[in-house]
């Protein structure tokens, strides 16, 4: 039989090529980390590969929404306990101008005293977050929670909308409202006022109620049911901070769900598709071998002459 010098020589070439391609196969494995550098590879790890990642990234998302309705609910509840304290001074100021030992002039400054605090609760029911939004105005949050006009007698609701931003912070539709309307905390606006009648409405907007406490103040006419208005605020702010704190404690638990939830799906991946590189090691070593083999059969394949291969 006669066998082709030619033929001898491509198969050992074949033979070396087909070694140092599983040998850079191996390395770039070791260089990447990865089990698998094509789908074809096992078209079942990819797909759960590509499924436990898309996991992974939507779980991230539901944290980085944690952390902003976090910080909304936060300046939210600090700002309403900023309120209640304000709204209790003007209690305070209230109960001593009701006191039948004071003179006009006394209920005259009182009133004055009370127009300030006033307006420093507008401006906390006006807060604003790092961005620039108004925290209690709602998915309107370019626009002030409240106006007054300028001689602090009317009052309007910057926000038409009472809705709420539903933020996602989990799977399976966990959502949470990231704040308050501002009438939730403050009251309703009554557009007829005023005046208004102290003690009329249980949803009385507490800064149309302090106007109406104050003007009452300045004509030596103090209402003892300016004291019922004041405290349904109180109840109505503790309601919502109660409610706010209850949400950041949803938010804790729920944060703590996903990063277990984003740990294991990590640790699914890398079962996976991570390579466990004593083996890869072991496998390059063995490659390096056969590449060595090869190289020195192609090496005596050049140095035979054809009548070598003549039986």
């Amino acid at each position: 039989m006669r066998i082709s010098t030619s033929w001898s020589h491509q198969l050992s070439v074949n033979s070396m090529l087909d070694q140092q391609s599983k040998l850079s196969d191996i390395q770039l494995k070791l260089s990447s980390g990865k089990k698998y550098l094509n789908p074809s590879e096992n078209p079942v790890a990819a797909t759960s590969l590509i499924d436990l990642n898309q996991n992974i990234k939507e779980n991230q998302q539901y944290q980085v929404n944690i952390g902003a309705a976090r910080q909304r609910l936060g300046l939210e509840e600090s700002s309403i306990s900023n309120a209640t304290e304000v709204v209790q001074k003007i209690r305070e100021l209230t109960v001593q101008g009701l006191n039948d030992s004071n003179t006009q002039t006394n209920r005259q400054q009182i009133a004055n005293e009370i127009d300030e605090l006033n307006k420093q609760l507008m401006g906390i029911a006006n807060t604003q977050n790092a961005n620039g939004e108004y925290i209690f105005s709602g998915y309107a949050s370019d626009k002030p929670a409240f106006t007054q006009s300028s001689n602090f007698q009317t009052f309007a609701k910057g926000d038409p909308s009472t809705s709420q931003r539903e933020i996602a912070i989990g799977p399976n539709g966990r959502t949470v409202t990231d704040g308050d309307d501002g009438e939730a905390v403050f009251g309703a606006i009554d557009p007829a006022a005023p005046p208004l009648t102290p003690g009329s409405n249980s949803s009385i907007n507490v800064f149309q109620a302090i106007a109406q406490l104050s003007s009452d103040l300045k004509a030596n006419t103090p209402n003892r049911l300016s004291l019922d208005d004041l405290d349904k605020t109180l109840v109505r702010m503790d309601t919502v901070r109660a409610s706010t704190g209850a949400r950041l404690k949803a938010l804790d638990d729920q944060e703590n769900l996903n990063a277990d939830y984003i740990l294991a799906n990590k640790s699914t991946a890398s079962d996976i598709g991570d390579l466990d590189y004593a083996d890869a090691l072991s496998k390059f070593n063995q490659q390096q071998i056969s590449l060595q083999a090869a190289q020195q059969a192609f090496t005596k394949v050049q140095n035979l002459s054809l009548f070598n291969y003549i039986s």
